[in-house]
């Protein structure tokens, strides 16, 4: 049987959720060649998040340099019909049921819809997709030196790529398989169902034993419809975490009428975000807050730099590193103090009497807030 024809595109985006569909439609706009390959048959499906969408509002209230940036103003003003239930408060529940409430400018989103809405927009841009397609292998050929994507479908060179093929970073692990200099650390599982029943208005969070050096969340989106989940540290949960959920929904009385789930990266940015003309983005380069979850605003805003990053190649031969250094300018403060957070949790909170105990002292303002926004706490220097 005859080798398939090797095909060449100016860029190539490894998956076509919210990184990779931003990326492929700033390049688009300026008349880059483009092609999304993805995986799954339908974008957004399954999810793998509580699915809250952050406003412009919360974004630039989190991160630095992004005021005037007119493009990334524009894509977030995302039109009403995604938005299935305002998220304007938020509740940080303690082990003893004590409730913490902090203001919030979110939405709560169906990602199938959501992601749906950001593929079609690249598409109207002028880029490509191809669906239902895996990358499988990478082959480097030494003469041409040159890489070729060898998916299930075709074979492909480029002359960017860019990895927005999520959490496990697969053009990552096929390059340099587990170096943690390129693929994002601490793995955490979760599990999600979407439930109907007597759901509350506020988004709420749950810390303690329910969800073991983790959290749980039940996210409204909707008249008696939630998006509930738990995500727990690997190996800290004793049983399925599946029916550790189930239990959780049985008890606050939710019909579950689908399940999903995925992994997150909590361990912060990858060390190396920029390999050659290789670039990854979003979970792919580890961008998710680990002391909340949150990883939406990073992959649609690191889509946009690392596009940005290309055209300023293509036109004034700037280096592509400055894709890594801009993106760590805006979000590694957040970052770094979620992460501290996130570490501080996964050594004190040991039970549910010390983690009330802490969370009491920490107190909602100067400690629990701060956390949750990804700011440092007030007594911590």
């Amino acid at each position: 049987m005859a080798r398939k024809e090797i095909k060449h595109r100016q860029v190539i985006v490894i998956g076509a959720g919210p990184a990779g569909a931003a990326c492929a439609q700033r390049l688009a706009e300026d008349g880059v060649d483009v092609l999304m390959i993805e995986r799954r048959s339908i974008i957004g499906n399954p999810a793998q998040c509580g699915e809250c969408i952050p406003n412009w509002g919360e974004v630039v209230g989190t991160f630095a340099n992004l005021e005037d940036h007119q493009w990334l103003y524009d894509y977030f003003q995302f039109p009403e019909r995604l938005k299935l239930h305002n998220l304007d408060n938020m509740r940080v529940f303690l082990p003893s049921g004590k409730a913490f409430h902090f203001e919030l400018d979110a939405f709560a989103g169906h990602r199938l819809h959501f992601d749906g809405y950001l593929c079609d927009k690249a598409l109207h841009a002028g880029a490509d997709v191809q669906m239902d397609e895996a990358l499988t292998r990478i082959q480097h050929q030494s003469k041409l030196d040159r890489d070729i994507l060898v998916t299930t479908n075709g074979r492909y060179t480029f002359d960017y790529l860019i990895d927005a093929s999520g959490s496990l970073a697969h053009v990552g692990r096929l390059r340099h398989g587990d170096d943690i200099r390129y693929r994002p650390e601490d793995q955490v599982p979760t599990m999600y169902a979407q439930v109907q029943g007597k759901v509350p208005e506020t988004f709420d969070v749950f810390l303690g034993s329910v969800a073991p050096s983790g959290y749980a969340w039940i996210i409204p989106k909707g008249p008696d419809t939630a998006n509930v989940g738990l995500g727990v540290r690997a190996g800290y949960l004793k049983g399925n975490l599946k029916e550790h959920l189930q239990e959780f929904c049985d008890e606050l009385g939710f019909e579950v009428l689908s399940w999903g789930g995925g992994w997150i990266p909590m361990g912060g940015p990858v060390k190396t975000m920029v390999d050659g003309t290789t670039l990854a983005v979003g979970d792919a380069a580890g961008l998710v807050m680990p002391s909340n979850g949150g990883g939406i605003s990073q992959a649609i805003i690191s889509g946009c730099f690392a596009a940005e990053a290309i055209l300023d190649n293509l036109d004034h031969g700037a280096p592509l590193d400055a894709y890594e250094v801009r993106l760590r300018a805006s979000m590694g403060r957040a970052l770094k103090n979620s992460l501290r957070t996130k570490n501080m949790g996964y050594t004190f909170f040991k039970g549910d009497l010390i983690t009330e105990g802490i969370l009491r002292i920490l107190g909602p303002i100067g400690g629990i807030k701060r956390a949750m926004e990804c700011d440092k706490p007030v007594w911590l220097f």
